[in-house]
């Protein structure tokens, strides 16, 4: 290659340097022109706020005086209306903002000058996407894992398995912080779960090797392998709900799925239900048994014993009461709920008044021997 066209393929790298200088020029324009309006957004979007809370204070204070005529009743529904729009549109506009606060836990591993907020919906939706992809690829991981170790007896192999839980449900506690800053709903025992869960393959981690761990081993297993089992088999059918509900517009786009039972499941079947509480149920068994060796000789000296008792125990009784709680507060919306709560006042205004419209009928006499012959009739059923 001559000197010439070193020179002139120099002169072509050149200006396409420059061309990339002006990209970039405009690149950097752009982004403090956007944070410059991202932060006057923030400001008046919280002065909107401060304002919004002031008059739903003064319309509070409107309604309570006694001399409003009906004008004036109808026009504060009327303004009150437009309040819960207007905070539905308030809210959205926050969405599409980052967000002003991490949260403790955030702040804590990684700073508080680090911002998680992600600026659009697709690149929302995509980081829940791979966070069910995570769940999804390390339960199957654990599982496999769990199997190769209960087959093949090893300390190495359960050191191996706990690492893995333990990692696994830190990760978990980070992205679903993230998550929530970024405006999914992760709330209520679901996410104290987890933290709670970190600490399980902790305990069992650190358990000296013997006899009281042996007998704990099998048991243990056993438990991981059928509740990961069960929560692949959740995370598909979860999947599936939360596709039909976004499909529907009935459900938000950052929904995700979780290991519990939740109100949104009843939009499908309930098969699931009896397999997660036979997993806390056997989640409950294993704490009992740790409490009833907590005496034992074999025993003797060891904190994880009680600890995991105590953890187990605490663990299986909020996934059983949460569920439960679930199960009976979506129930109370059903049809067969309000059928059978007719039938139960129906049943007992005709007790109250001995009989129903029939026993107005009869003279005072016979409506009281009727109502007493009835009440004994009841009586001996």
């Amino acid at each position: 290659m001559s000197g010439e066209q070193v020179e002139n393929e120099w002169k072509t790298i050149t200006e396409d340097f420059q061309k990339i200088e002006k990209i970039h020029d405009e690149y950097v324009q752009k982004m403090r022109q956007m944070t410059s309006i991202q932060g006057n957004a923030q400001k008046a979007l919280k002065h909107h706020s401060y304002l919004m809370k002031n008059f739903r204070d003064s319309i509070k204070k409107t309604q309570n005086k006694s001399d409003l005529s009906q004008e004036e009743i109808e026009k504060i529904d009327k303004i009150r209306q437009e309040v819960e729009v207007s905070n539905f549109k308030l809210r959205d506009m926050e969405a599409e903002l980052p967000a002003q606060n991490n949260g403790f836990y955030l702040n804590l591993i990684l700073g508080s000058n680090l911002n998680v907020s992600l600026l659009t919906k697709s690149e929302r939706f995509k980081y829940k996407q791979e966070y069910e992809e995570f769940k999804w690829r390390i339960t199957i991981l654990i599982t496999v894992l769990t199997s190769i170790s209960y087959l093949w007896p090893f300390r190495v192999l359960d050191s191996i398995l706990c690492f893995l839980m333990v990692w696994y449900y830190c990760t978990l506690t980070i992205r679903e912080s993230v998550l929530r800053v970024n405006g999914s709903k992760i709330k209520g025992w679901w996410l104290t779960h987890h933290y709670l869960s970190c600490a399980v393959p902790g305990m069992v981690l650190t358990w000296k090797d013997g006899q009281c761990y042996q007998e704990f081993r099998p048991l243990f297993m056993c438990f991981v392998v059928y509740i990961s089992l069960v929560q692949l088999a959740q995370n598909q059918y979860q999947s599936g709900c939360l596709r039909r509900l976004h499909a529907l517009g009935q459900g938000h786009q950052m929904d995700i799925t979780v290991e519990g039972f939740t109100s949104w499941q009843f939009k499908g079947l309930t098969f699931l239900l009896p397999f997660l509480m036979s997993g806390y149920i056997f989640q409950l068994v294993l704490s009992f048994k740790l409490f009833g060796w907590i005496s034992e000789e074999k025993c003797e000296g060891l904190w994880q014993v009680w600890a995991l008792a105590v953890l187990l125990g605490i663990i299986a009784a909020g996934n059983i009461i949460t569920t439960s709680f679930v199960c009976l507060k979506k129930f109370k919306t059903t049809p067969s709920y309000t059928h059978i709560r007719t039938l139960t006042r129906k049943y007992s205004s005709r007790h109250r008044f001995g009989g129903g419209a029939g026993a107005q009928n009869q003279p005072e006499g016979e409506r009281s021997r009727s109502g007493t012959g009835n009440a004994s009739k009841e009586h001996e059923q």
